[in-house]
């Protein structure tokens, strides 16, 4: 007859080797999980295969665009098995219409363009990131001391810059100028490259000009502009201002690629929010600014996530001053963001 222990053997041994062989699995489940470097298999944190590992990424040279030189330099797209190409283009709707042509993968522009193609059917479009929200400072109607522009009620009737019609710049001076009674209507916007702006004024080809950062500080310096209008003031206070978009049909048959390319931007953005000296060199080398000047520019906010709501102020100052026939509903373009954890 068999002893006791022998029987709690018999018992124990079953349980211990089950046992064993499930904290094997969670043990393999754990190596597996966020730790290959393999660009094949998505890099960290990837949530399966890089679909496509090259991207070109349509841009301009401005501030809004640090976070992405950032995490270019230091790596973090190759951390998540990407390669991707920044390309200077002209403006931010000229970046839309790449994408819509397959030129690039991903554009940044201010939202108006992007809006405006997805409200007239033009493209079918999802906000990947957001890129940049305005703070006092930032976006301003600048003009020269000889100018005849001297407070917000003498644009009426002039001609100032912008760098296209029915963007952010002149749509955010109308809001701004009409909320003071100012005759908008009278105002002749002209389309105008940034670095082309100081120059005009200087010539007196212009009144004055819609500017961004940092072009606000580099025509202070080089033309001794003064600002007329904070853009980001009254009821454009805090307004987005640009962000990275793609096609919605490229975002769909890519989904770990966009989520790897979110992650990595979102280090960049980690950077440059925390650390001034590490944004001051990215915009000496690849946004242009001399050292002396751009420890003086004016920088805004990097949001660390798309806000359905902020965003929707755009849109809807988009209407109110006829840019699009109807109401967007921009929660419907976030691409989901990736865990960036």
């Amino acid at each position: 007859m068999p002893r006791r222990g022998d029987t709690r053997s018999r018992v124990w041994i079953p349980i211990i080797s089950a046992t064993v062989a499930l904290l094997t699995a969670l043990s393999g489940c754990g190596a597996l999980e966020g730790s290959s470097n393999n660009p094949g298999d998505g890099g960290s944190g990837s949530g399966g295969p890089i679909e496509k590992p090259n991207l070109k990424v349509g841009l301009l040279p401005v501030v809004d665009v640090a976070p992405l030189y950032q995490a270019v330099e230091k790596g973090y797209f190759k951390e998540q098995g990407l390669n991707v190409e920044p390309i200077v283009v002209a403006s931010g709707p000229k970046a839309v219409e790449s994408v819509i042509s397959g030129e690039i993968d991903i554009a940044f522009t201010s939202y108006p363009g992007a809006f405006v193609a997805q409200s007239k059917g033009v493209a079918d479009l999802k906000i990947v990131a957001d890129a940049y929200a305005a703070r006092p400072g930032h976006l301003a109607l600048v003009a020269t001391p000889d100018s005849q522009i001297k407070k917000p009620s003498d644009v009426a009737g002039k001609k100032i810059a912008v760098t296209s019609k029915g963007s952010i710049s002149d749509l955010g001076v109308m809001s701004v100028l009409s909320s003071q009674q100012v005759d908008i209507r009278s105002i002749n916007f002209v389309p105008m490259p940034f670095q082309d702006m100081g120059p005009a004024m200087q010539n007196k080809n212009i009144d004055g000009a819609v500017v961004a950062e940092p072009w606000v500080t580099r025509t202070a310096k080089e033309q001794g502009a003064v600002t007329i209008v904070d853009v980001s003031s009254g009821p454009t206070q805090n307004i987005s201002m640009s962000g990275w978009a793609a096609l919605n049909k490229m975002t769909s048959a890519n989904p770990n690629t966009f989520a790897a390319f979110q992650r990595g931007l979102a280090k960049g953005v980690a950077d440059v929010k925390k650390d001034r000296t590490a944004l001051e060199p990215i915009l000496v080398k690849h946004v242009k600014i001399d050292p002396a000047t751009a420890p003086l520019v004016t920088i805004a906010d990097y949001p660390e996530r798309a806000d359905a709501i902020r965003l929707q102020r755009v849109a809807d100052l988009m209407q109110e001053f006829a840019v699009i026939g109807q109401r967007l509903d921009v929660s419907k373009m976030l691409l989901e963001p990736a865990n960036t954890k």
